[in-house]
């Protein structure tokens, strides 16, 4: 646990909480809710896999029913923890095929709403930072672990809290055994400037220029403080070089990115550069995707993902066969989705805001242009 941070604990439920429901795969999903380091309330998802007396998991009774604790050898242990998370602007629902991909492979899969952002977590995505998004992960990663009692876990996360993700294996070296990054950003300054049609506002800062910073900026369909910029600044998230850092100082952790050649946002050049810094992090290059990747795009992704956490964790005990990897259909994501979207609806039918706290942000339609074409929500990655 990082110093100086209490334990996390979780939202008391009053009589009116919804119970756990059954999904694909005979997956049990339940909700949670936990209190950050700040206070606000981080609202998500818990799916655990199918445990049947044979020991047989989400492959039918084929292995031992789960690839091994994170970070251990396959087959000991509980199932491996799977933390995921969208990208700016994007709700939980937005995850449900990469959630449910890693469900149906063995992995108890934890999938939140950043505090000020959108979806049903506390806060406004007005006031979201990327600060804000890594403490966020980092303590519902912890959270995590310690209600599963896994050792470590892996993150799946897009674009900005795929920044976000390489920051916090940095501050947790104990907590993220794998990191995966779905058109993770690795310059903040560079796609920031792209996003607001070339206004660099961390130069402008860098010059000793704050005029404008009190304004707002629109990112991917939301209005958000242009004075988070000086957190950028503050707190060394701008440019590549901090990215690296980041990196080599997180070398106890594997990485895993995906970039898209369509992306319009992040540059090639940039990705291969950071990645290549280091021998624990690899990139791969998806040439007919953009910034948001559609579902069989992402399906290509979870595949390399998961043979990744294979590869770390080992073969299974007695030298038993790896069962074939497993993928959802799409009419089990949109059946996922709809037992989600009628929870959210109680959450948000129970939100008040609280004294001096600013109202759940509904998400919007991205009004930015995406490359390669417009994806079904019923089977997106986690984007943004």
């Amino acid at each position: 646990m990082a110093a100086g941070h209490e334990p996390l604990s979780a939202e008391p439920a009053g009589q009116e909480w919804p119970g756990a429901f059954r999904g694909p795969f005979d997956s049990v999903t339940e909700p949670f809710t936990v209190r950050n380091r700040h206070g606000a309330t981080v609202r998500g998802t818990l799916s655990r896999p199918a445990r049947r007396a044979d020991g047989g998991g989400a492959d039918g009774g084929t292995d031992s029913g789960d690839d091994g604790r994170s970070g251990s050898r396959a087959g000991t242990g509980p199932p491996p923890v799977a933390v995921v998370v969208a990208g700016l602007g994007r709700p939980r629902l937005w995850t449900a095929l990469p959630g449910l991909h890693l469900l149906a492979n063995g992995f108890t899969v934890v999938r939140f709403d950043l505090t000020n952002s959108v979806g049903v977590s506390d806060g406004d995505i007005l006031d979201f930072t990327l600060t804000r998004a890594c403490e966020d992960l980092c303590d519902v990663a912890r959270w995590a672990r310690d209600r599963c009692g896994t050792e470590r876990v892996t993150a799946v996360t897009a674009s900005i809290t795929g920044r976000a993700a390489l920051r916090a294996a940095a501050l947790e070296p104990d907590l993220f055994a794998l990191v995966g990054t779905l058109c993770g950003v690795v310059d903040v300054r560079a796609t920031l400037t792209a996003l607001l049609s070339g206004r660099d506002l961390v130069g402008q800062l860098h010059r000793g220029d704050a005029s404008g910073l009190d304004g707002v900026g629109t990112l991917f369909g939301h209005d958000i403080r242009l004075r988070g910029v000086e957190g950028l600044v503050r707190d060394d998230w701008a440019g590549t070089a901090g990215t690296v850092r980041d990196l080599r100082t997180a070398s106890r952790t594997r990485f895993v990115d995906f970039h898209a050649g369509g992306d319009p946002w992040i540059r090639r050049t940039d990705v291969r550069a950071v990645y290549d810094s280091v021998p624990h992090a690899r990139t791969f290059f998806l040439p007919d995707a953009g910034h948001e990747l559609n579902p069989a795009q992402t399906r290509r992704a979870l595949a390399v993902l998961l043979r990744a956490h294979r590869a770390l964790t080992g073969p299974p005990p007695g030298g038993r066969p790896r069962p074939p990897l497993r993928t959802p259909t799409s009419a089990q994501v949109s059946a996922q989705r709809r037992a989600e979207k009628a929870l959210d609806r109680w959450w948000l039918a129970r939100q008040r805001p609280g004294p001096g706290s600013a109202p759940v942000t509904a998400p919007a339609p991205a009004t930015a242009p995406v490359a390669a074409g417009t994806p079904d929500p019923a089977g997106t990655a986690p984007a943004h």
